[in-house]
């Protein structure tokens, strides 16, 4: 962290100096002093907000809408908003992202972050050559070539809409919270964690609806946990895949329990890449997934679809209890390679392909099915799908930082029941 003091020019008087701190403290730091609290826009723009505060600092942004990019290099840093609904950073289908942050245990609180062409928060372990953030290294790296996870990141009480790709992404990231969002209008997905093979994420209590896919984890493995979402009025609500594209293949002991994951049929959202629609869960060349305790209801075409991608064979899965209903197939297994050894502990009136999966002897391998996708209808631009209303404030805004601990705490997943059909209606359209 720069020293406060340095480029001061010292002149005569103590009392000249103090005030010549101060003024400077205030100001903008304009000889490359950096500030604990940076005020936007009172302090600096929001552009400039990110290079001026220090490492353990805040930048507290005022009610008003700012058609600009926010980025954060420093460490245990909080960028928040003084109102959830009228802190507004609006790309205007121009800009990249909103919010781009790579430094370690980073927190962005209380906005609203909507029409980014790509990402609407990008938390990322991943630079350039320049030091900026991206979102993705070189195709068909291996994982020794890949960066060393960064830790730390909390993500709450954020309503991110219509981005051009994620809405809240994290990539090349450990120790992480996605909690108390609102995620609609993704033209990939509306929450996104990948390329960490120690994750430790947990993506907890928030609501994601009318995006290609809810939310999406590509090569994440090892402590990731989704649970107490509503996924809702997408057209695939949960991804779990495993392919080349990013480091850290393939996706291993993911938790997907105590959701709402219904009725995600929804045809006024963007097209989703591979054409899939009304499903539930879909589980593509995945190790030791754990599908329990969710509400999976209304997907038109399968509730929970297992299959296997590139050369990844999906083995060691267990889906569990949980309600079913309405789906066109409640499970579907259908890997074109492999019959590992999944556990489908079902009540025998759930729908599954092939038939009998419930009666399936767990570490037994598993019988295959059949499944093909039907065409997927028509979608809509992601800017034309319909922006959320308010939401929940998370109160005064103060400016003390939010301090991350070095490593996060999962709740107690054995003590989670089905939830609710509506219980989290608050937020919902």
């Amino acid at each position: 962290m720069a020293n406060r003091m340095q480029g001061m020019r010292m002149i005569a008087g103590a009392s000249v100096v103090l005030l010549a701190a101060a003024l400077s403290a205030c100001s903008g730091g304009s000889d490359g002093q950096t500030q604990d609290v940076v005020r936007v826009p009172a302090d600096a723009s929001l552009t400039d907000a990110g290079a001026l505060v220090a490492d353990g600092g805040v930048i507290l942004i005022a009610p008003g809408t700012y058609n600009e990019t926010i980025e954060v290099r420093g460490s245990d840093v909080t960028i928040r908003g003084e109102d959830r609904n009228e802190v507004i950073l609006d790309g205007d289908l121009a800009l990249s992202s909103g919010v781009i942050a790579t430094g370690e245990r980073v927190t962005v609180e209380n906005l609203t972050v909507r029409n980014y062409l790509q990402n609407g928060v990008l938390i990322t372990g991943l630079t350039d050559d320049t030091g900026a953030g991206i979102a993705r290294g070189p195709d068909g790296y291996v994982p020794e070539d890949a960066p060393d996870l960064v830790p730390g990141y909390l993500v709450q009480n954020v309503t991110s809409s219509n981005n051009g790709l994620y809405g809240i992404y994290a990539f090349n990231r450990t120790e992480g919270v996605i909690r108390n969002n609102v995620a609609t209008g993704g033209s990939d997905s509306g929450i996104y964690v990948g390329q960490c093979d120690t994750c430790n994420a947990l993506v907890e209590g928030n609501i994601v609806e009318r995006n290609a896919v809810g939310i999406e984890l590509a090569n994440a493995s090892n402590s990731v946990v989704i649970t107490g979402n509503q996924i809702t009025n997408n057209r695939i609500g949960v991804s779990v895949l495993s392919n080349y594209l990013e480091a850290h293949g393939p996706s291993r002991g993911v938790r997907i329990i105590g959701n709402v994951i219904s009725d995600n049929n929804e045809r006024e959202t963007p097209v989703q890449a591979g054409g899939a629609f009304g499903i539930g869960v879909g589980l593509s060349g995945t190790i030791d997934a754990d599908v329990s305790r969710n509400r999976i209801t209304g997907n038109d075409n399968v509730g929970v679809w297992i299959s296997s991608s590139e050369d990844f064979a999906p083995y060691d899965n267990v889906l569990s209890g949980g309600v079913f209903g309405g789906n066109g197939i409640d499970v579907a297994y259908t890997p074109a390679i492999g019959d590992g050894a999944n556990c489908f502990d079902l009540d025998t009136n759930v729908v599954t392909e092939p038939a009998g999966l419930a009666d399936a002897d767990c570490g037994a391998p598993t019988p295959v099915g059949s499944f093909t996708q039907p065409d997927a209808p028509q979608g809509v631009a992601f800017s034309q799908v319909e922006l959320p209303g308010p939401q929940p404030d998370a109160g005064a805004a103060g400016t003390e930082p939010t301090q991350l601990p070095d490593h996060i705490s999962f709740p107690d997943l054995d003590s989670v029941d089905v939830p609710a059909d509506n219980f989290l209606t608050e937020g919902a359209r």
